[in-house]
């Protein structure tokens, strides 16, 4: 099964669907920085995130496009499935380090702690009301995916749906996301195994 669009976002290379949209390089901060300017987005509070929810926010960008272009109702018709192996990982270590220094918690670190806080920024920033769901897995494929994904299309009104890998931890991200339209099944057990397009 083929989504309708798919981007990927690595140290090196931005996609969407196959063509370049950038070349980030470096390390993770200048590389989603160059990110975000490939994509011309104005969104200030983007600064603010911390690197987890900033990659899931840019490698689903293009294909929240495409889903508009095409007329979806962002709204009340889109489902988000967010997939990470690491989580809030990074910021945890930070949190971590901020209390062994300091002895406080700083509530700017501590928000992002949380593994589903990347899935937030997305459906705030889009105006998504629809289900999401973050899920933990050990990679964007996993039988557990593939059946939330065909659990949040079975929700009523869903049309739309965004599959989303994100992982980032010390210097190392990857990430991807998936868009599949009114007319992909993802309901029945034959529809698909995985979510992903498992070439470049």
């Amino acid at each position: 099964m083929t989504p309708i669009a798919h981007s990927r976002l690595s140290s090196g290379a931005f996609t969407l669907d196959g063509a370049l949209l950038a070349a980030p390089s470096g390390a993770p901060d200048e590389a989603l920085r160059a990110a975000y300017q490939a994509l011309a987005m104005d969104y200030p509070k983007f600064h603010k995130m911390d690197r987890a929810a900033k990659l899931a926010m840019l490698v689903a960008e293009p294909v929240l496009r495409v889903a508009r272009d095409r007329g979806a109702d962002l709204a009340e018709g889109t489902a988000v499935l967010a997939l990470s192996r690491s989580g809030s990982g990074s910021s945890d270590v930070e949190h971590w380090r901020v209390r062994q220094d300091t002895g406080l918690a700083s509530p700017a670190v501590f928000v992002y702690t949380l593994p589903n806080i990347g899935v937030g920024e997305l459906t705030i920033r889009h105006g998504i009301h629809g289900p999401s769901l973050c899920l933990m897995t050990d990679g964007p494929d996993s039988a557990e995916s593939v059946m939330a994904a065909r659990l949040l299309r079975k929700a009523p009104r869903v049309r739309w749906l965004v599959c989303l890998w994100s992982d980032i931890f010390a210097a190392h991200f990857e990430a991807q996301a998936v868009l599949f339209g009114p007319d992909e099944g993802l309901t029945n057990q034959a529809d698909a195994t995985t979510l992903f397009p498992s070439t470049p």
